[in-house]
């Protein structure tokens, strides 16, 4: 492998072999007018000018000539031009640095890479296939090209060359000035689609993601930006496009909702400009168009040459000679008979194929995807967090106890006097990995979070709203409405169960002040029917309870007996999951609209966990008190009454397990009609919340289960 270093970009062989490979592209000019015959026409003087700028440190790139051409699919892309003199030394650069790049890239990656082809991915995609993987995580990262991050990525690259003059050129490429007529304006981010340098710049970005997914035993096969990963499992599909937000998330990328789905071969998909259904591969006449493969005899079924993939290399100045994709016999016989798209029902009935989808799997799973928030407990006296690599490593009397990838990790909660590194801290600031401090027992001390980045233009929105009085009401209205609907359908499921005199009042009642919720001209006046129907919630609750539990109504401060100590407990760390998607999303937690602005209280994670009180935390502690599984045993109680009941390490163990369980339970959105869980649940009010902040939905609706 040859040394990566300026003398050898600059020596006249590589000089020549990168204007050589300029050339035979036959680009058209950069901003500056120069075309490859001007160039040509002095040739050696152009290439010793180049040398000799590089060398003494007075080179400068020229800016880029942004264009646009047509898609297939329509519209434009846009295309930055560097000038032919910024092409020569681009792919000077480019010669050289491959090797050493191309010895760190996955088996996995196959564009831009001499000797790699969309043939060779379809193949793989075919074998795996015939292996048993047949779910599919077909998934798109938005705007990809655009949104690379610089110093993400010169972190990388500065891991595989030490040539600073090398660096340097690299830094000046991302960061050039693009001129679009009259308007100019410098690369903050992205690498620019027209540049030799980008291909393989963004393979480098990307091979994070490779390794990560590889490293998890996952079957990915990539092709630039598109890529698509196979499982035996719908549940291990689910699993990965998860891991797969995750990553891109940690380079500061996300996925494509709108274009990224989970599917099987049974429903079949679209990649690399080819029709995957069953055991067939069709090559697509036109990729952005309908399915369709023809119809005539053989000979009126022609190979098109391939699609975005290659248009993109060609665009890139990097195009190499690919193999076309493969047409099968089967393949080639279904075209000669004219068969389409609406040919494969989805559910052909035939077992082989039916038990492609177990009861576990359902059709109705495909569908689009929210991320999941990971929560890691240390629960444990003496437990020690610390970091090791991209690992978050768990230890006592320094033995390792657990080791868990970082990248699955979205907070920590560090109960009584389990520790946490410096190193590990430092990470998950870097990170935003969230770390709430709490007491052995579950009382809040604080939180170590980073605050480095905020949308600027979502807080204003959010202040101004908050300043608006109307709104204000006309939004914690709706926290309270989606609160005692909830807690009116908890009381309903129970009186079908249990057949309590009491609770059908108590279900009445609850449903006429939901009807007077309207009649509120104030927060004050909501809040006091809030007040009324959590007293009759919470009688109707001790209804349902043994005497023996002493539960009498709800009190917090200290929490009298265990029921109430599980359920502080429990809404405590419901509120900390909600406080972590709304800094996630960009929301300032402390800004609320229902609960009022206090020092050191994130009043809008209060207003935003009201509708979730009862369907996660109250479901669970009923269901655990119940059905006998938490006792007294599992609390430790005082004789001094101003003492709190506080629940026991075996009691906190079983409650969080259970929570956990509950938090993983898929159900119906009922505004969204996905089917989920309550995590993403969550996370779907809080993206819904940001769009009402901003004017883009007129009602904030709450999850209100039936």
């Amino acid at each position: 492998m040859p040394e990566v270093t300026i003398e050898n970009v600059l020596t006249d062989a590589n000089l020549f072999a990168a204007w050589s490979k300029v050339r035979g592209n036959k680009g058209s000019a950069g901003v500056d007018g120069q075309t490859i015959e001007d160039f040509e026409m002095d040739l050696m003087t152009n290439l010793d000018l180049l040398r000799m700028e590089v060398r003494a440190g007075t080179y400068r790139p020229k800016p880029l000539l942004r264009v646009y051409i047509d898609k297939k699919s329509g519209g434009k892309r846009p295309l930055s031009i560097p000038s032919v003199r910024d092409r020569v030394i681009q792919t000077a650069v480019a010669l050289v640095l491959t090797p050493r790049f191309e010895a760190e890239f996955e088996d996995i990656s196959f564009a831009y890479r001499k000797g790699r082809s969309v043939d060779q991915a379809i193949r793989r995609i075919m074998r795996l296939r015939d292996q048993g993987y047949r779910w599919v995580v077909d998934a798109d990262i938005d705007d990809f090209f655009d949104e690379i991050d610089h110093g993400l990525l010169m972190e990388e690259v500065e891991k595989l060359i030490d040539d600073t003059t090398i660096l340097k050129l690299i830094r000046q490429w991302l960061s050039v000035q693009v001129v679009d007529g009259k308007r100019r304006w410098r690369l903050k981010k992205g690498v620019p689609q027209g540049s030799p340098i980008s291909p393989l710049l963004s393979n480098l970005y990307l091979d994070h993601l490779d390794e990560a997914l590889l490293g998890e035993n996952l079957k990915l096969i990539r092709f630039a930006d598109d890529f698509v990963i196979l499982c035996k499992k719908l549940s291990r599909a689910e699993d990965a496009l998860e891991l797969t937000e995750e990553i891109l998330e940690s380079l500061r990328l996300r996925i494509n909702e709108e274009k990224t789905r989970l599917v099987n071969f049974q429903r079949g998909f679209r990649f690399l400009g080819a029709q995957f259904i069953r055991s067939l591969v069709f090559k697509l006449k036109d990729p952005a168009s309908p399915f369709s493969i023809g119809s005539g005899t053989s000979s009126s079924i022609k190979r098109t040459k391939k699609s975005t993939p290659d248009s993109k290399e060609k665009e890139n100045g990097t195009a190499t000679e690919h193999s076309e994709t493969p047409m099968t016999v089967m393949a080639q016989a279904f075209a000669e008979a004219g068969l389409d798209e609406n040919d494969f029902p989805e559910h052909s009935g035939h077992p082989a194929e039916s038990d492609l989808l177990s009861e576990a799997e359902p059709e109705e799973a495909l569908i689009s995807h929210d991320p999941r928030l990971r929560t890691l407990y240390l629960m444990e006296h003496g437990y020690v967090l610390g970091k090791e690599s991209e690992r978050l490593v768990i230890t006592k009397d320094d033995r390792a106890i657990k080791e868990i990838p970082a990248i699955k990790v979205d907070q920590i909660m560090v109960f009584g006097n389990a520790q946490i590194t410096t190193q590990a801290m430092q990470f998950c600031l870097r990170e935003r990995i969230p770390i709430f401090l709490l007491s052995g027992r579950g009382r809040y001390y604080g939180v170590i979070d980073s605050f480095d980045t905020e949308p600027v233009l979502l807080h204003r929105d959010q202040f101004a709203q908050a300043a608006d009085g109307a709104f204000c009401l006309k939004l914690a209205r709706e926290f309270v409405r989606g609160k005692i609907a909830n807690c009116r359908t908890l009381l309903q499921r129970q009186v079908r169960k249990r057949g309590i005199a009491e609770l059908p009042r108590a279900v009445e009642d609850m449903q006429k002040i939901m009807l007077r919720l309207d009649e509120a001209e104030n927060l004050d006046q909501l809040r006091g029917l809030e007040g009324i129907a959590a007293r009759i919630y919470f009688g109707a609750i001790g209804k349902l309870l043994d005497p023996e539990w002493g539960f009498r109504g709800r009190a917090k401060r200290p929490p009298p007996d265990p029921v109430n100590a599980v359920l502080s407990y429990g809404y405590t760390l419901l509120f900390y999951n909600i406080y972590t998607f709304l800094r996630v999303r960009g929301l300032n937690p402390h800004i609320g609209f229902l609960h009022p602005l206090r020092m050191g209280h994130p009043a809008l994670a209060s207003d935003l966990m009201e509708e979730f009180r009862a369907i996660i935390v109250d479901t669970v502690v009923l269901n655990l008190v119940l059905n006998h599984r938490l006792t007294p045993r599992h609390f430790d109680r005082s004789e001094d009454p101003k003492r709190p009941c506080l629940l026991n390490r075996e009691g906190r163990t079983l409650f969080i397990q259970e929570l956990e369980k509950r938090m993983n339970t898929r159900v119906r959105h009922p505004n969204s009609g996905l089917q989920t869980d309550y995590r993403r649940c969550m996370e779907y009010q809080v993206r819904h919340l940001v769009r009402v902040l901003r004017g883009q939905e007129n009602r904030y609706r709450p999850m209100r289960m039936r």
